[in-house]
């Protein structure tokens, strides 16, 4: 309980910073470009930080293990999203439909997820919901294209894999299995020039990193304020589609991974980390894929918006109805 604690205090926390951006947005302190150039800066800056921050620890085998595990079963849980969200929402109109389909698949689990996990696990379990975010992108940018465009011509695995995630990831993956990691966090507690201009390095990452989930909720906030939140409940839509983004498909996985735990292909740590990754809202490149490639754009800020409201409640609640084991 005491984790389930932790994970809903982390959610509450994440939806709390979802308030200035909405009262900003409100009362037009933000302007039309508010929402776009702070996730330019979150994108560019800050979530490079964060990634790149979460790989330097020291290098141990149980977390390469741990890192090679939550890699495939990334792989496995967006694989499965994608084939069960091919099969919903046939009768929806054809915009609509390509929001539902894209924001099923996809979680926010690297500007949502990354933060909660190194609330509720430590910060040295960072690394695992970063490694997890590589085939977020890898999906993103050619099965998610081609939810959105139907159209193969899309499909770009150049970018796939050269983006402002995967190149920091990778850079992230050598730091740490070089045992740079461990150089840097011995020498950030030495006294020394070296000791201190390291340290300096390492602090800049560590204040950016933690400017992710801030940014990234007050930039919801605001674009939640833009939406017309009378009778959004009564969109027929939208209610099925969080109950299966939020429960159904965590479940799903949930399942698939409590058959490898008992095969003792994983542990309880590995399944917790990847079930709250898998449970988070619908990520917020649903909004931006859906604006690049003729989907419903507005639709689509709704479905996050909803959905990242929604998840303070459903992500520990679904945990404590699976029995999740933290």
């Amino acid at each position: 309980m005491v984790k389930i604690s932790l994970l809903f205090a982390s959610v509450l926390t994440l939806f709390l910073f979802m308030i200035p951006g909405f009262i900003l947005r409100k009362t037009r302190l933000a302007g039309d470009g508010f929402a776009k150039a702070m996730s330019v800066f979150t994108l560019y800056v800050a979530q490079v930080a964060m990634l790149l921050h979460g790989f330097i620890i020291e290098f141990d085998f149980s977390i390469l293990k741990n890192i090679l595990l939550v890699f495939i079963l990334a792989f496995i849980s967006h694989g499965v999203f994608y084939l069960l969200a091919r099969l919903m929402f046939k009768k929806a109109p054809d915009k609509i439909r390509k929001v539902l389909r894209f924001g099923l698949v996809f979680s926010n689990a690297g500007y949502m997820g990354i933060p909660v996990i190194s609330d509720v696990f430590g910060a040295d379990h960072a690394i695992y919901a970063t490694i997890y975010i590589v085939w977020f992108y890898i999906f993103c940018y050619t099965l998610g294209r081609l939810i959105y465009t139907d159209d193969k011509k899309y499909v770009s695995l150049k970018e796939a894999f050269i983006n402002p995630a995967v190149i920091p990831i990778a850079i992230g993956l050598v730091i740490f299995l070089s045992g740079a990691g461990t150089w840097i966090q011995h020498k950030i507690t030495e006294p020394t020039f070296i000791g201190n201009a390291v340290g300096v390095f390492y602090n800049v990452l560590t204040s950016l990193k933690n400017m992710v989930a801030p940014a990234s909720m007050i930039i919801t906030g605001a674009r939640l304020a833009d939406i017309n939140l009378k009778g959004i409940f009564k969109d027929k839509y939208i209610i099925p589609f969080s109950l299966t983004r939020l429960f159904l498909f965590p479940a799903a996985m949930w399942v698939i991974m409590t058959v490898l735990r008992l095969l003792g292909l994983i542990d309880s740590t590995v399944e917790s980390i990847v079930f709250i990754l898998c449970s988070t809202p619908s990520a917020a490149i649903t909004t931006m894929f859906a604006e690049l490639y003729d989907g419903d754009a507005p639709y689509a800020g709704k479905v996050v918006a909803v959905t990242t409201v929604l998840s303070v409640i459903t992500m520990p609640v679904a945990a404590l109805l699976l029995n999740i084991n933290f």
